[in-house]
Formats: structure tokens, C-alpha cells, sequence
């Protein structure tokens, strides 16, 4: 106790502390004492408001129950905590039973009979040994009960039983309803906007279901406003945790039933990813918890009806990406060319000679390379990675030496590439990275044996300093081998920053040492109202907290060293005021075990709010707490050590800031009662102190007056970059902050007016990090398909083509190339001021609907490599910022057939080259689904978004598929099944359908006859898909009928193989 122990935590190991032990005599005196001496020995008579430290017996006062803990000298090694009791004498004498019933404090004073509590109820018999139920009787001397085990045990859930048996009969289906066009009142979603759907709730027990004691739980991501059943009330726990109940009309659920129970859901729904897995009952008899099997999966359709429409809104003009419309778009835009000779990024100018020699290497070694500093070792990770090292037979050899003025600079670089031998000339270590990384863009990644290369001389220079990739690890996780294999991808494609998000509401992701509870509580999901062991699930993470979901401090140092070996530097964000609720309920899980020190909420605010992803007041961090900001010291000197045990320089850190706002403010809810309509913290305590206290404090103005407290501690600890989003720092000036630097990620949408924000922003001085979510936003849609997975509140869909096309420098240019969210054309002009300027920009990859490894590479990949394109190099097609100037979708200033050009090369690379380099370093990337039409002979054509990718088709419901290579008879009413995939066979796009072109769509078949539908066809994502073989409208017209699954059309429809017949 007095020695070993401290060596024990030197070597890393956290041994376990005994509780101690206690007694209070009559006189209220407490004597206490531990297992192994030397050991602190904490006490409270406040029920672990206040602690103080033991060290004798002390007078604690007759009647007070006394809260104990050991703790390690240092304070980071703690008991659990006992609780001391005034010695009982009458147990069970005094009182008779009938007076004890209620229990009035509701403890759970033991984890046996033995220690159950004098304030427990006693048995008739006044012993313990009757009871089934260990929280009765008292016992002489002294009980225990620990905050996770002790009161609110009562109140603890787990797998299993009743929940287990009722959810085992359940099976549920979501099948949306109506986006408009409904008589839902809508009168409780912002601006009037709602949307129907039904759920139909299943049971196939064999008897009826008469107990009324469960809650089904289930995530969505648009507020629950009604549940028009009468047996069936609902209720908004917090977040997008939602729960429907039996109303006091429910008497039963009838045996092997069906009931369809209306929803009405506020704003529009046209991603089925919309709909989030694990739903899981809660039964409250035995605090009981179970996932309903059929929603136990990431294969929505498993418990969704397809979707059959991509409109959200009657004047929503999209086109909907069908197989056909898919095929008219790359026929558009798509034509393979040469590109033996391009890299991605595009260098800054190439030489090649007419007589330039082609030849081929066996592989390449590198000479020289301690020029390279530490990035030698990622390098040759890179290369070996890559399959270039081989037979070794080329020589590349670095240099250092000066370049012209044209192109000299940082990250700067030539390239030579002779038979002879490759020579690489920088003027620092990343130039001639990048360098190796330009000749790696030129080999072929193939398994052929040989690599090909051509004489050629390149000049490089980046177009931005910054050139970013955000990935959300809070939302929901990603493993430390996702992080390195993205880091591999952006080295190779010389893109430099990590943005990592590593804290929001829904997880914290760092271990913080001193803050355990960061960890232990805020980055585990489960079900726990109390939320003192994790927080409640989110995002259908379901009941039952996973395993470790955080980066523990050795790890978070393992990829600050691996990044910087491969010129990629971490940007760590610990977002706040806002999105901060797993740090905020870690803090209060801490103040419950009795230190408050680092509280980040007023246990006295009564304000109400709703935050943008509905949650309350304990989604911000309090301002106007003293603990709040010792919190932020602590994090930012514990964060700092870790770079500086890496030898990685913390030189920016992210501060979040955005969204710290209660949305019922806004003007779309004008409906709702004024009491509700209330600042941040208006009703604290703690803040209305402040303001009596400073008469500068604006409480209006939360995110201003902590982005500003948070820059001063990063400057006093010598940090020289703060980096926020852009709404974060709106009403203040660079000016007015400590550190060298000010950056901004700029985040608002083109069609609402961002290009005057973008000047607005430039004027306060803050640098520029265009993040544009219309543009940028990677956890939007590829393309307009309710299969595809994404959030679309800012753009239907992103693509490769879009992302390519992103003018960062010239933001009006973009209304020429692109539409607004709703597929309609923007007209923008150009403001009369200089252009801003920009510092860089990236992509962002939010994770609200990606809960896998997988999910993540194919939602990021193949986009990122349209941001390093456009980040690292400006193309011709780019238009200089005019003021005045105007561009709309007909305006045709942007030289459109020099864009079709580098599009031409860059997709053609990507689809013959560097996807093979994705998958050698481990990144499953997104395959496109093919495009294709069918004439009226029976002649199938199909194409690909990215050249050389492979397509499969096969003919009606055969098992035998075969590949596409050119122009096929496939026969006259054929359903054709296409899917694109990877050389290997490994990855594979959904599968699409192809259709023979109707022309008898009605006309031939009675109503009568064709009203069996025998094969029972899903047939197509929406009315215009629908196949031939649905049941056709009376009136022969698809839009005369409520169900979509009518009719038949001419050209191409498509279903995939969880949705159509296939899964029939």
C-alpha cells in the first residue's frame, strides 16, 4: 500500500482499490479504514456533493448517512463507494409492515440480503431470509451501496427476459407513406412540412399479448409528430431516440395479428437509409431489453417496404437515377480516353517529348532517401504497399536543390523520369514526398508483372496549403486500421489534414487521462435512462453497449506518428459549445460519484431547448461555469502531451462551434408556445450571475463569448491555430482572438446565399477552409436513388462528376454546372468585392447513417479523390472570380468541352488505375451501379461511370451471369439484371434491372385479368419504374393510382435484389 503500488501504476497498470470500511457509532462519530495502508480515504455527509479527505474519526452527526471512497494518491484510481449508516436497533420493531411499504427513497441499499438498509422495507417475518426481494429489512452496523450498483440499480437494464420473449413474437415493417399530397396535420414540423408513413407491427405469438408494460424504442432522424392509433401513444426521449406505448385504451395484441398504425414525421423522406436499424423492446416489469430480430441488421429493406418515389415535394425536379436515365449520364459524360501519361492530382506542368521513350521497370528502389526525414518510413510503406518495389530494377534518387520561381515553394518538387534512372528535386522533405507519390500516380497497379513508365519532366506545386479530409468517429466509430488506410489514401494523393471529429453528442472517442469517464460513460451507447454507465443508443445503435468504441491514448499517439510519416498532419476537433452531450453526461456521470470539478452543466438551469439534432440543454457545454472552462484546460494540456510524446507539434486544434442554438427560435415554428422558444442557458443560474456581473456578457451570444475563452487557453498553452465552422465565429473578428491564427470551415450552401457569406466571413479576417456541403458533404447520396445511403439536406446527391466540377475559388461559377437541392437552376452573381481568399478546402464524410468500416470507404471513396483533383490543382476550365459577373445553367461561360476533357482523363484514371491502388490499401470503394437501355429489338447497351469497371448481366431469374462486353441481343421481353464490380469479383454495385420497352402498357390485359400480379414484383423505385409485370391501372396510367407497383412503361426500370422479385 505504502510502496509497490505506485510502481504498479508506473507500469501502466490501474490495480484495484478496496472499499473501505466504516462504522458510526450512536453519537454520529465516523471511524473508517482500509485494507492496505497508506491508501486516501474520502468521505461526504452530502449524499457526494462534497468530499473531504479522512484522517481520523470525525464527527459526522447523528442520523447523517456517510458516503466512502478509496482513492490512489494521485486521485486517478478509485473504489466505488460505500456508504456508512447510523447503527439500526429496531429493525423492523417499531414499524409494522403495512406503515413501511412505500419505501419513500426508493434505495437500493445492498447487493445482498445481508446488506440491505435500515430505509428498506422489512419483511412481515422481520427477517431477511423470507424475502425474495434482497432491498428489504436492516441490518445492525454498516451497509454498502455503490452509485452504479447501490439506489439506482433498481432502475438498471439488461438482455433478456420478458423484453427477449415479447420481441422474439415481433416483426415490423416501415412503409413509407406520402411526402405531400396528404391531409396529415403538419401544423408541429418546421414550415408546415411532414410526411406520412405506417408501421406495421406484427405479432405472431400464439396467444394474445395482454401485459401493457413495454415500450418499443426505434432512432429516426425526423421527429415522431403524431401516432394516429388509438392504442398507441409515442414520446421523443432525447436525440432521434423515439418510443411508441400502449395507451391506457390498449387492451390486447391479438394472437398472430397485424395491426398498420399511421405516422405522420416532420420534412419529407427519400432515402430508405432514413429508416435506422435495431429496434428493440423495453419491458418494465424486469427492466428488460431485446432487439426485434428482423430490424437486427444493416440491410434496411430487411424491415422497409422499398421506396417508391424520389420526390419530396410536388415542384421537385430531380431526375431520379433509373437504370435508363444512369445510362443517358455517362453516355454524357463519360468517354474513356488515354492516360498512360495523367496522375491524379493533375501536376502543375508536364513535358513530354514526341520522341519521349516508354519502358518498362520490374520494380523501383530508392536511393537517397534520409533526405526524406521521417516521411522515408511511410514511403517505403507506401511503396511496398503498392507493389512497386519488385525486382528493383529502377533507380529513384532524391535531391535536394532549387526549383524555378514559377514553382518553388513548400511541398514543391521536379520530377525527371529517364530509362536511366528517376531523379526527384525538392527544397523540404514533403516536396520530394510528393514527388514519389507523382511517379506512384504514373505505374500501373495491376497485378501485370510489369510496370510501365515514359520520359517525362514534371514541375509541381500544390494550389492549396490546406487540403483537408474530414471523417466523424463520434457519430459512430471507425476502427485505428480505417483511420492509417485513410491515411495512406490522402499521402498518396497528396492531401495533408486529418480533420478528425472526435467528439459530438453522440460519442466521445479519445481517452483523456484524469476524465475517465469520457470513455467509460460517453463513448458506449446502451439503454440507461439514468445514463450513468453510457449514454443513451443513438443512430440505431441498439440497447446493448459494444465493445471499446474510443482510441485509447497509446493508439491516438500510434496515428499521430504514422500520419506524420506520410506528410498528413491530424487536426483533432473536440466540438463545443454544441454537439457536446457525450462530454457534458460524462461530466455529470463523474459529479454523481462526487466531483463536480469539471461539471459542464447548471444543475439548476430549467432553460428548454431544442437542438438542431433534438436534443436539450445538456447538448451545450455551460459558459458560464468555472469547472466548464477547467474542463477545457485539462483536455487541452492532456491532449497537447500526447502530441508532444508523438513528437507531432499540436499546432491546430478544432474548436467546433456550430449550431449552439435552440431551432424553435427559428421562424418555421412559429406554431409553438413562446415558453419554449428560450436561449441557451437564459434560465441558469450560473449565467444570469454573469450577467449582472459583466455588462459586456451577451447570453445571446453563448458560441461568440466561448470560442473566445477556449482560444485564450489554447494561446496561454502556445498553440498557434484555432479552427472553427464558420457560424461558430459569425459576430466576431479575427481581432479579437489570441492565437496566430484564426481558421474558418466554410459550410454554407451556394443556393441559400453562400457566396455572400463567403465575403462576409473574409471580411472578419479568419482564413478559409471551403467545406462546402452541397459540393463536399460526403455522407450525401452518389446519385438521386432512395438505395443509396446519405443525409440530402443540402444536396440530393454528390458525385464524383460534381465534386470534379467544384469551382472553389470562384463560387458563383458552380450555378453553371450544377442545380440547386431541389434539381432546379440557380442564378448567381458574382459580389462587387475583391475574391476571398482561400486557404484550402475538404471534404467531409459525417457519419450520422455509416455504422461500419465499409460503409465509410464506399461513402468517402471514390470522392476523395476528387477533392485532392481540386485542391492540389487548378484547372484551365476554372473561371477567375468577375465581380458583377452572373452564371446560371444557360449563361455558357465555363469552357465546357475542356472540362468534358479532364473529366474524360480523370474518371478514366480512376476507373483503370487508381481503384486498383484503393484496393491495395485496403479501402472497399464504392462501385457505381451500370447504367443500360434496351431497344425495341431486344438489344441491351449498358455503361459505367468510371471506365474499365466490369459489368455483369444476366437474362429473366437465371443463376447465370455473364459479362459485359459490348452491345448485346439478349431477346425481345427479356428482364435483364445488371451489376457493375471490381476486377476481382470482390466488390459489386447493387443490381439493377433493365426492361424491354412496353407499348401495350395496359392495352392488351383486362383490369379484371391483371389484378393477381402472380409473381408479386417489386418493380421499380417509383411510379416510373414500375415493370410490366405489375398490375396495370384501370385507366392505363401509372399516376392515376396509389400504388406504385401498377403498370408497365417504355425504357428502363429497375429494382434491386433485396427490393424485387429476387427477394420474393
Amino acid at each position: 500500500g505504502c510502496n509497490e503500488v505506485f510502481k504498479l501504476q508506473k507500469l501502466g497498470i490501474n490495480y484495484r482499490i478496496a472499499p473501505p470500511g466504516a462504522s458510526i457509532d450512536a453519537a454520529g462519530v465516523l471511524t473508517a479504514n482500509s485494507e492496505m495502508p497508506c491508501t486516501t480515504i474520502m468521505y461526504s455527509v452530502d449524499k457526494g456533493s462534497t468530499w473531504s479527505k479522512y484522517s481520523g474519526p470525525v464527527e459526522a452527526g447523528a442520523g447523517k448517512a456517510v458516503y466512502l471512497q478509496s482513492v490512489s494518491s494521485d486521485g486517478s484510481l478509485k473504489s466505488r463507494v460505500v456508504v456508512a449508516d447510523e447503527e439500526c436497533n429496531d429493525c423492523g420493531e417499531d414499524e409494522s409492515t403495512e406503515q413501511s411499504v412505500p419505501n419513500p427513497d426508493n434505495n437500493f441499499c445492498g447487493s445482498n440480503r445481508e446488506d440491505a438498509s435500515r430505509n428498506c422495507i422489512p419483511c412481515a417475518s422481520g427477517s431477511l431470509f423470507d424475502c425474495d426481494n434482497s432491498s428489504h429489512g436492516c441490518i445492525k452496523g454498516v451497509v454498502e451501496c455503490s452509485f452504479s450498483g447501490g439506489s439506482d440499480l433498481q432502475n438498471s437494464y439488461s438482455n433478456g427476459g420478458n423484453a427477449e420473449l415479447f420481441a422474439s413474437e415481433l416483426h415490423v415493417m416501415i412503409d413509407m407513406g406520402q411526402n405531400f399530397g396528404h391531409s396529415a396535420d403538419c401544423s408541429m414540423g418546421d414550415w408546415g412540412l411532414c410526411h406520412t408513413q405506417h408501421l406495421i407491427l406484427e405479432y405472431r405469438g400464439a396467444e394474445d399479448y395482454v401485459d401493457t408494460q413495454f415500450k418499443i424504442y426505434f432512432s429516426t432522424i425526423h421527429r415522431l409528430l403524431q401516432v394516429n392509433h388509438k392504442d398507441f401513444d409515442h414520446h421523443h426521449v432525447i436525440g432521434d431516440l423515439t418510443y411508441i406505448a400502449p395507451s391506457t385504451s390498449f387492451r390486447r395484441l391479438q394472437s398472430r395479428t397485424r395491426l398498420v398504425i399511421p405516422l405522420v414525421l416532420e420534412y419529407w423522406s427519400v432515402q430508405e437509409t432514413d429508416n435506422m436499424p435495431r429496434w428493440f423492446v423495453v419491458d418494465e416489469r424486469d427492466k428488460s431489453t431485446a432487439v426485434i430480430e428482423n430490424t437486427n441488421a444493416e440491410i434496411v429493406r430487411n424491415f422497409l417496404i422499398p421506396y417508391t418515389t424520389t420526390m419530396k415535394t410536388a415542384t421537385d425536379a430531380n431526375v431520379p437515377m433509373t437504370a435508363a436515365n444512369r445510362f443517358s449520364s455517362n453516355k454524357k459524360t463519360v468517354v474513356e480516353v488515354d492516360v498512360s501519361n495523367r496522375i491524379i492530382p493533375t501536376p502543375y506542368v508536364s513535358f513530354i517529348r514526341d520522341d519521349a521513350t516508354t519502358f518498362d521497370v520490374g520494380g523501383i528502389y530508392l536511393e537517397n532517401l534520409e533526405l526524406l526525414g521521417n516521411l522515408r518510413i511511410g514511403a517505403t510503406d507506401l511503396m511496398y504497399k503498392l507493389g512497386a518495389n519488385g525486382d528493383s530494377d529502377h533507380k529513384v534518387s532524391f535531391r535536394e536543390g532549387s526549383l524555378p520561381n514559377e514553382v518553388a515553394g513548400p511541398e514543391s518538387y521536379k520530377l525527371d523520369i529517364t530509362p536511366d534512372g528517376t531523379t526527384i528535386t525538392g527544397t523540404d522533405a514533403p516536396g520530394l514526398f510528393h514527388g514519389l507519390m507523382s511517379l506512384a500516380g504514373l505505374l500501373d497497379a495491376t497485378d501485370s508483372d510489369k510496370l510501365t513508365l515514359k520520359e517525362m519532366t514534371i514541375y509541381d506545386k500544390p494550389r492549396f496549403e490546406y487540403r483537408g479530409h474530414q471523417v466523424d468517429v463520434a457519430r459512430n466509430f471507425l476502427s485505428k486500421e480505417a483511420i492509417k488506410n485513410t491515411i495512406d489514401a490522402m499521402a498518396l494523393w497528396k492531401l495533408n489534414v486529418l480533420h478528425l471529429a472526435l467528439t459530438n453528442d453522440e460519442g466521445w472517442r479519445l481517452e483523456i487521462p484524469g476524465l475517465e469517464e469520457l470513455t467509460s460513460v460517453g463513448s458506449k451507447r446502451c439503454f440507461d435512462p439514468n445514463e450513468e454507465t453510457c449514454l443513451l443508443t443513438q443512430l440505431g445503435s441498439g440497447p446493448d453497449a459494444d465493445k471499446q468504441q474510443y482510441y485509447t491514448r497509446e493508439e491516438y499517439i500510434e496515428l499521430l506518428d504514422y500520419s506524420q510519416a506520410r506528410n498528413v498532419r491530424i487536426l483533432p476537433e473536440f466540438n463545443m459549445p454544441a454537439h457536446a452531450r457525450a462530454a457534458v453526461i460524462s461530466m455529470e456521470a463523474r459529479a454523481k460519484m462526487g466531483d463536480d470539478s469539471y461539471r459542464l452543466t447548471d444543475p439548476e438551469d430549467e432553460t428548454h431547448l431544442l437542438t438542431i439534432q433534438f436534443y436539450d440543454r445538456t447538448s451545450i457545454i455551460n459558459p458560464c461555469l468555472d469547472s466548464s472552462v477547467r474542463f477545457v484546460e485539462k483536455l487541452v494540456t492532456e491532449v497537447k502531451q500526447m502530441h508532444d510524446e508523438a513528437g507531432v507539434t499540436l499546432d491546430s486544434y478544432h474548436f467546433g462551434g456550430d449550431e449552439a442554438k435552440n431551432i424553435l427560435l427559428g421562424a418555421g415554428y412559429s406554431s409553438y408556445p413562446d415558453e419554449l422558444k428560450q436561449q441557451p442557458f437564459s434560465k441558469s443560474p450560473a449565467c444570469q450571475a454573469k450577467v449582472r456581473a459583466d455588462s459586456s456578457f451577451d447570453i445571446e451570444k453563448i458560441a461568440n463569448y466561448w470560442a473566445i475563452s477556449v482560444n485564450k487557453i489554447l494561446a496561454d498553452n502556445g498553440i498557434e491555430e484555432m479552427v472553427a465552422w464558420e457560424d461558430g465565429l459569425r459576430g466576431t473578428t479575427k481581432e479579437q482572438y489570441g492565437t496566430q491564427s484564426v481558421a474558418v470551415n466554410f459550410w454554407e450552401t451556394l443556393f441559400w446565399g453562400g457566396i455572400n457569406g463567403l465575403t462576409e466571413i473574409a471580411e472578419d479576417g479568419f482564413d478559409i477552409i471551403m467545406s462546402n456541403p452541397d459540393y463536399l458533404y460526403f455522407d450525401f447520396p452518389y446519385e438521386v436513388n432512395p438505395e443509396e445511403r446519405g443525409y440530402y439536406w443540402a444536396a440530393r446527391f454528390n458525385s464524383v462528376y460534381k465534386v470534379f466540377t467544384f469551382a472553389p475559388e470562384n463560387l458563383a461559377q458552380n450555378a453553371e454546372t450544377s442545380t440547386d437541392r431541389d434539381g432546379k437552376e440557380m442564378s448567381i452573381q458574382t459580389p462587387n468585392v475583391s475574391m476571398p481568399v482561400i486557404r484550402g478546402m475538404q471534404g467531409q464524410t459525417w457519419s450520422e447513417t455509416i455504422r461500419t468500416d465499409d460503409q465509410y470507404y464506399e461513402m468517402a471513396f471514390p470522392r476523395v479523390l476528387a477533392v485532392a483533383e481540386r485542391a492540389w490543382h487548378r484547372a484551365s476550365w476554372e473561371l477567375n472570380w468577375s465581380p458583377g459577373t452572373t452564371y446560371n445553367t444557360t449563361t455558357d461561360l465555363v469552357p465546357k468541352n475542356e472540362l468534358a476533357d479532364d473529366y474524360n482523363g480523370f474518371v478514366t484514371k480512376l476507373g483503370c488505375n487508381e481503384v486498383f491502388k484503393l484496393q491495395k490499401l485496403g479501402i472497399n470503394y464504392r462501385i457505381a451501379p451500370p447504367g443500360a437501355s434496351i431497344d425495341a429489338a431486344g438489344v441491351l447497351t449498358a455503361n459505367s461511370e468510371m471506365p474499365c469497371t466490369t459489368i455483369m448481366y444476366r437474362i429473366d431469374k437465371g443463376s447465370k451471369w455473364s459479362k459485359y462486353t459490348g452491345q448485346v441481343e439478349v431477346g425481345k421481353g427479356k428482364i435483364v439484371y445488371l451489376q457493375s464490380m471490381s476486377s476481382d469479383g470482390l466488390l459489386k454495385s447493387r443490381v439493377v434491372v433493365a426492361e424491354k420497352e412496353c407499348t401495350d402498357c395496359g392495352e392488351n390485359v383486362s383490369t379484371e385479368q391483371s389484378l393477381s400480379n402472380p409473381d408479386n414484383n417489386f418493380c421499380g423505385s417509383n411510379r416510373e419504374d414500375a415493370s410490366r409485370n405489375c398490375v396495370p391501372c384501370p385507366s392505363g396510367s401509372l399516376f392515376d393510382c396509389d400504388n406504385p407497383n401498377h403498370g408497365c412503361i417504355k425504357g428502363v426500370a429497375e429494382c434491386s435484389s433485396f427490393g424485387g422479385s429476387d427477394s420474393e
